[in-house]
């Protein structure tokens, strides 16, 4: 691929993301080996990529970490097969990151003791910054979370427009000493970062005071969106200051007041859809009470819940951490199995204490209850063999399980915070309004109550729930939708070429 500067070429985006779940077969037949799942970012890369190739008005680069562990297990090749498949893949606009911070990692955020996170986001901004934006020159470079914070310092000491999606409020970090000692010349990017304490003395503040990743980035980048609307405005209203670190508050206000913020909000990849995912017993819309049917009863074995088509079948989607509410569920889980005759299947990984709390309930439940680690394509049958998904998050960037599981006509159970917010409004059959059933207070007893409102819908008639199902996932297919997500980010991207 050609990539000297050229008056003639298109522009040319070069997307920086540390994890992605596909490649557009375009990019090359080796792409679909480079898959790396930690959370929505790598589904909203993917299908970002995807509809920007698809576009074609860019000239589409993206740098992903070499994750040879998981190359290996799903090629079968040898380490010198995907040292050649790098350098194909590096002609088609994938560049892959090679380190040893990543070549045995099998979780993307993990730790690890000989490559911490902090060192592992160091070397793949140390790539990016040294040689592909002097090598592409970008006319934008997008770069996604707190591993790729450092680059839009670099770029803005280049010239080079970019743009920071925030994913999550995460950060670390990391004295200039340690910077420059990985390799990034830090001297060339000092003016443009931001420091976790006001710098004052000179040499302390070169040894001891950490640059902020996250806060960096959004400080440093000509635009900063977040992924939902009203996470945007949650964040510069100052609603959850004691979660968001205080450096990436700061940052973020001062961004919001210069007018360079937008929120865009996610939507799940076209794949996930019951008429065509690879993982579901298929179904459309016309059918869907048929549809789900089929897909809760092998679910239910898959889960090895009691065999019963009449349960209201509720899902946990999400990773099993406090940001998600776990805890809530875990409060109200048996009372409410006994209640209504209803059944929970979580299929979630997380905090290992939280996953031994739904264990022990799961093995007093006489069957109404499962936990199983999540499996992408667990995950797919779940959506489609579930009634509804539950989300009590206790704040929450965007969000995707509440817009996939309408696609497969399964109704979200989510407290009204962030991108939950955005995307789940009250349902009420009658008025042929609504898509959910939201809730306000992050309490055990507000999920309770909201839990009873969707078991009630679900005993209504066949008829009304045959409609209102019909009518959600109808509208969630046209609105939940990646073209427009593309869309948003496209004017994004032109907007920062036109101001050069």
């Amino acid at each position: 691929m050609e990539t000297t500067p050229d008056s003639k070429r298109k522009p040319r985006v070069l997307i920086c993301t540390p994890e992605i779940t596909e490649l557009p077969e375009g990019m090359g037949n080796a792409a679909q080996y480079i898959r790396a799942k930690g959370g929505g970012l790598g589904d909203i890369s993917a299908g970002l990529i995807q509809h920007l190739h698809k576009d074609n008005r860019f000239e589409l680069h993206v740098v992903v970490p070499r994750y040879d562990a998981k190359i290996r297990d799903l090629a079968r090749i040898t380490y010198r097969e995907i040292d050649a498949m790098g350098r194909v893949l590096g002609r088609q606009g994938v560049h892959l990151v090679t380190d040893s911070a990543f070549s045995s990692l099998t979780d993307v955020y993990g730790e690890q003791e000989a490559n911490p996170r902090i060192r592992r986001a160091e070397a793949f901004q140390r790539y990016i910054i040294n040689d592909l934006l002097p090598r592409l020159e970008p006319d934008v470079v997008h770069c996604n979370d707190w591993m790729t914070g450092l680059v839009p310092a670099a770029a803005r000491a280049a010239g080079i427009k970019s743009l920071f999606t925030i994913h999550n409020v995460f950060t670390e970090h990391a004295p200039q000493c340690d910077i420059d000692r990985s390799g990034i010349d830090v001297r060339r990017i000092s003016e443009f970062l931001y420091f976790k304490d006001y710098p004052s003395n000179t040499a302390e503040n070169w040894r001891l005071n950490g640059v902020d990743f996250t806060a960096t980035g959004i400080h440093a980048a000509d635009i900063v969106n977040t992924v939902s609307p009203t996470f945007l405005e949650e964040m510069v209203s100052g609603q959850f200051d004691e979660i968001v670190p205080p450096g990436v508050a700061r940052a973020m206000r001062d961004k919001h007041a210069a007018g360079r913020t937008l929120g865009i909000l996610n939507a799940p990849g076209d794949s996930d859809d019951p008429r065509i995912n690879p993982h579901v017993i298929p179904y459309d819309i016309a059918d869907v009470i048929e549809g789900k049917r089929a897909n809760k009863e092998r679910f239910q074995k898959d889960m090895g819940l009691k065999s019963d088509p009449d349960a209201p079948l509720f899902l946990w989607p999400s990773r099993l951490y406090a940001q998600k509410g776990p805890e809530l569920l875990a409060a109200v889980a048996a009372a409410s199995v006994r209640r209504h005759g209803m059944q929970i299947a979580l299929v979630a990984s997380g905090d290992r204490t939280v996953e031994a709390v739904f264990r022990k309930l799961a093995a007093t439940s006489d069957g109404r209850i499962a936990h199983r680690p999540f499996r992408e394509d667990l995950g797919m049958r779940a959506l489609a063999g579930s009634d509804f998904v539950l989300m009590p998050s206790l704040y929450g960037p965007c969000g995707l399980p509440q817009m996939v599981g309408p696609r497969f006509g399964t109704l979200a159970v989510a407290r009204i915070t962030g991108g939950l917010k955005d995307t789940v409004t009250t349902l009420n059959a009658s008025r042929t309004e609504g898509n959910g059933f939201a809730f306000g207070p992050h309490t055990s007893s507000a999920l309770a109550g909201a839990i009873a409102e969707a078991v009630k819908f679900y005993r209504e008639s066949e008829e009304t729930r045959r409609n209102t199902l019909q009518r959600v996932m109808s509208e969630s297919l046209e609105r939940f939708s990646l073209a427009n997500t593309a869309r948003a980010y496209i004017g994004i991207y032109e907007k920062l070429i036109a101001e050069g």
